[in-house]
Parts: structure tokens; sequence; C-alpha cells
């Protein structure tokens, strides 16, 4: 059997491998933006391992930081001894973070970065709810899963979320702000919550938001009822949205970020970054992973942050990226932040049938919005302009 066919045959269902298509590409190189097939045939990935490969693929400064970890020997240590690849990785994130951020928390996933934050505001609080909202995504594992908002998602594993988390409405522009933030506080007034967690920007469920005065007033909320806040940053982080952060374009100052994916934009890595009152609460051993700060993945971390501010990434997505993409996918139902793009195409039969054809086209795309009823467009923040300008003008062809 073929690598396809050991996957088909060992690999649990519940994976996404052959969502999409029963025959999926086998890639076995990637260079820049493309990914390449055995007999060398190249597709443009504007999926980029679900938002996370910023850098596109096989991006020199991530080899390289990658092979100096390799060639220590030392591939792994566990959480109890320091590590000068984990050092020099906190350096470098700390001066990129919001100053009132003084401590980091590592782990492996976003989930994992999720559930880290949750864990820490019932600690510090002393409370047990959570207010999340409506279309938020923030991962599979029970925490996480207990505050996305999809009911596909959480059927059957609703007795664990229930008693302590609750839905408000999440305000996509200015003119739902109001209503929302009453909605807000009369649950803020009812009972008292350990933390509310929240995304500037919804990226997985169509590229929602930001409202800046709802994400204001939210904040303002938090502090009168003495609620934590927890900005969900695993999707929009390091670029995507065209900032550092996606709750910088509000000015927010939240309690605790979450992040992943454009964090190493390689390996599996995330953290939550808080304040020090916050991520000092607890003690030696009340929350750890075996592998979280593993040196490689630092390493590549570490990289592709110093990547990020040498080549001036995060610029190139907000003015070069997003308006590239605005007038490409002008007159199209669209919605265009940083280096995302999402289409609305009215059904989640509609959008796999898009997704279908663009991989006939050798164009990898990906699926979002609420139903799945959203084409997204993903592409690294180091593109070429022409590639991806070319790329949308054949989508169009086959909408």
């Amino acid at each position: 059997m073929d690598a396809v066919e050991i996957t088909r045959r060992f690999e649990t269902t519940a994976a996404n491998t052959f969502k999409l298509s029963v025959h999926p590409p086998l890639f076995v190189k990637g260079e820049g933006a493309f990914l390449f097939t055995a007999d060398g045939t190249p597709y443009l990935d504007l999926v980029g391992g679900s938002a996370t490969s910023l850098l596109g693929h096989g991006h020199e400064g991530q080899k390289k930081a990658i092979s100096k970890a390799l060639d220590s020997g030392i591939l792994h240590t566990g959480t109890r001894l320091p590590s000068p690849f984990r050092a020099e990785f906190y350096e470098a994130l700390a001066k990129i973070l919001p100053a009132h951020l003084t401590r980091i928390h590592l782990a492996n996933s976003g989930a994992e970065a999720i559930e880290t934050a949750i864990k820490v505001a019932m600690k510090k609080t002393k409370r047990r709810r959570i207010i999340a909202f409506s279309g938020g995504y923030h991962g599979r594992t029970l925490g996480a899963l207990a505050i996305t908002h999809s009911e596909n998602l959480r059927h059957g594993y609703e007795p664990w979320s229930s008693p302590w988390v609750e839905f408000a409405p999440y305000a996509k522009i200015d003119h739902e702000a109001g209503i929302s933030l009453a909605k807000l506080e009369n649950r803020l007034k009812s009972k008292k919550f350990a933390a509310i967690v929240v995304e500037a920007i919804q990226g997985v469920s169509g590229v929602l938001g930001p409202s800046i005065k709802f994400l204001q007033g939210l904040e303002k909320l938090a502090k009168t009822y003495e609620t934590l806040v927890i900005l969900d940053e695993i999707w929009n982080g390091f670029g995507r949205s065209g900032e550092w952060f996606a709750f910088e374009k509000a000015d927010l100052e939240p309690d605790l970020v979450t992040m992943g994916k454009g964090l190493s934009a390689s390996l599996p890595l995330s953290a939550v970054a808080g304040r020090e009152e916050i991520l000092t609460s607890w003690t030696p051993g009340s929350h750890t992973s075996t592998f979280q700060g593993n040196p490689l993945s630092v390493a590549a971390a570490k990289a592709t942050v110093e990547t990020l501010v040498k080549e001036k990434l995060i610029v190139r997505a907000r003015e070069v990226i997003e308006p590239l993409m605005k007038s490409a996918l002008v007159g199209l139902k669209s919605r265009v932040i940083g280096a995302q793009a999402a289409i609305d195409m009215g059904s989640n039969s509609s959008s796999v049938e898009l997704q279908n054809k663009a991989m006939d086209l050798q164009i990898l795309v990906y699926g979002g919005g609420q139903n799945g009823d959203c084409v997204m467009l993903l592409p690294p923040l180091n593109i070429a302009e022409d590639v991806l300008e070319n790329a949308i003008l054949q989508l169009r062809k086959i909408m």
C-alpha cells in the first residue's frame, strides 16, 4: 500500500485527512507558498496548515534554527530543567508582547493554551463560570470545546459545559455593539464569572469583526465586574490580522492572551501570556505538559518571530496582502483582514464544491464559516503578489 492507503487503513475517522477528498494529494516537498507531489506537480498552498504557516514552507531561517537545536543532541528535557533554546525564545517573544504581559506559560496546541488560560483564571479568581460568545471557536479538547459555540461540535458533550459556560452575542460590527454589551452586562450582573473569553476577530467563523466599540466596551465591563479578559489570538496572532495581535486594533490590555499556530508557524507550540499577578498565582507543578517548550519547537518559534520583524511581514500583511485581496475579490461577498479572506458561498456544499474545484487547479483553499459555508484564503505573509493575484483570478473563473 502507498502512504495514502496506509493512512486510510490505520488513521482514526475523527481526523480530517479524507474529509474533503477521498483521494487527497500526497506532498513530499514544500518550498515557499508551494507544496509538491512526488512527480513534481506544484500546488499553491492557501491553507497553510490551517492558518499556521506564516512563512510558507522550507523557510531557511526556520530550518537553520531547527538544525541548530537538533545538533545539540537534546531533543527533549521535560518540564523540570531549563533550556537555552527556551530562554532565548522567551526573550524574543517578550520583545513583541505588550508590556503588561510579563509571564509566559508554554504548551503544545491552541486548545492546550485555552485550557491553561481557563484553569489559571479559575485559580486566580476562585470563580468557576466563563462567558464565551456566539460564533466563537477555541478548540476541541473538553474545556476548549465547552466554550466553542458550535452546537454541532458540542453535541454529545453538553453536560460537561453547561454548568459553567454561558454564551453572549458577539458583535461583528459597531452597529451591533450596544445590544451585545447590554446582554453581556446582564450576565455579569447576575453571577460572578472568572473570565470572558473572546476573539478580537473570529477567524474560523469566517473573518468576522472586529467591532472596536464592542471590544472596548467588553474590556470596560470586565474591569467593572472584576472579571478577567482572555483574548484568543491562536488564529489571528503574529501577523495574520495585519497586527502582531488582533486585539491591538482596539488598543486592549487583556489579562491573558492565548497563542498558537503562527507562534512557531511550523512545529507544535502554543503559549499563554499574562499579567504577573495571574501567572504567578499558582505553585510549581500546578499545570504542566510533558512536551511544553520542546527545544526544536521554541527554536523554530524564535526564528519565526525574528523573521517577522526583520522582513517587516506584519506591515506587509496589512499594507500589501490585505489591499491586494480586497481588490482581487471585489464584487464578491467577502471579508478581508490582513492576510486572511473569507468568501461567502451560501452553503456548506457550495464551499466544498469550490474547494475541490480549486484542488483540481492545484490551488489549496480552506473551508470555514459558522456553517462551513465559506471558502477561506490564508496565504503566507511573504507570498509573491503576482502568485496570489493570479490564484484569485483562477478561483473567480470557477465560482
